[in-house]
């Protein structure tokens, strides 16, 4: 029945309403046809009593697929999210409210990985592919919901106001920056963590140490830059590690629209000493800490940075980084 009702009703001759509703007669005819067989209603009626997962309804003498259920749970996502598309759906976006719709049906969907959203727009949309940079933070406070479908791992939504795509603002751009988080073996064998602690606005935080990347420079050149004139390191540093990229949209003076890039790193002292730090206290930075890596995930509290501590910490902790 789930191949007449969901998939091929024209296979068995069959014509369901706008509501997907056919005659139990006329499906009754369909599937003796399909099996060769004589086919009863009492057939038809006993599949549904047996049936575990209620995917069809009748009523009298008419019956129905009902749409399963998607398996959702309400999300926080990451500060970034990436939705696949095009230039015809973007217009059409523009002249329905600016704003992406959806439905319960089929609503947009939405993934954590730049690359997969990419491979979907190629894919589904071969005129004028596009991948938008969703603003998960400012899209939650104007009232866009956020699920997460576990089976898939991907994120859904209703809507999506134009305004929270960060690469459909005027004059946006994206800034290239690079940090690192430098580490060292204590004298009781366990492994700790370099955090800075940075006085803005909006209060005191422990961050990573972080700065753009200058011209013709690399990441981890850029990376190794930062993290020694902020912590004031004057030893040669050298990557142990590359932990991720973090992304989140952010307002440039000016009011400019940003996408933040940040690639992490793990770092050593070059001949393995521990390094003496004096804070560049002119940009905000008032101390540097060493923590444990359960503790300097705590210590975090911007969101787009929480879940990559994580991960540095996992990589500290399973010995990723290279032996004394």
């Amino acid at each position: 029945m789930s191949y007449l009702l969901r998939h091929r009703p024209d296979a068995g001759g069959l014509e369901p309403d706008d509501d997907g509703w056919v005659s139990l007669e006329d499906i009754v005819r369909a599937a003796g046809r399909l099996m060769h067989r004589r086919v009863g209603e009492e057939d038809v009626r006993a599949v549904l009593d047996d049936s575990k997962v209620q995917r069809f309804q009748i009523e009298e003498d008419r019956i129905r697929a009902v749409r399963e259920k998607r398996k959702r749970t309400r999300a926080s996502p990451p500060d970034i999210l990436y939705h696949a598309t095009n230039t015809e759906m973007l217009e059409k976006a523009r002249s329905n409210g600016q704003q992406l719709k959806g439905s319960s049906r089929r609503p947009l969907y939405l993934s954590s990985q730049e690359p997969s959203a990419w491979r979907v727009a190629h894919t589904r949309y071969g005129e004028d592919p596009q991948v938008l940079y969703v603003d998960t933070t400012r899209a939650r406070r104007h009232g866009v919901r956020f699920f997460k479908n576990r089976r898939t791992g991907l994120y859904t939504a209703e809507r999506l106001p134009l305004s929270d795509v960060l690469n459909l603002q005027p004059k946006f751009a994206e800034q290239q920056s690079a940090g690192g988080i430098p580490i060292m073996r204590g004298d009781d064998g366990a492994w700790r963590m370099a955090l800075i602690k940075v006085t803005r606005r909006s209060g005191v935080t422990w961050e990573v140490a972080k700065g753009k990347l200058e011209p013709g420079e690399t990441p981890e050149s850029a990376g190794i830059r930062e993290v020694r004139e902020e912590m004031g390191i004057d030893s040669e540093l050298v990557v142990t590690g590359y932990v991720g990229l973090i992304r989140y949209g952010f307002l440039a003076p000016g009011g400019l629209p940003r996408l933040k890039s940040v690639y992490l790193y793990l770092m050593q002292t070059a001949d393995g000493s521990v390094p003496e730090f004096t804070p560049r206290e002119a940009e905000g930075i008032g101390e540097v800490q060493w923590f444990t890596p359960d503790d300097a995930c705590r210590a975090v509290t911007h969101s787009s940075l929480k879940p990559i501590m994580k991960v540095a910490r996992d990589m500290v902790e399973v010995g990723e980084s290279p032996e004394e």
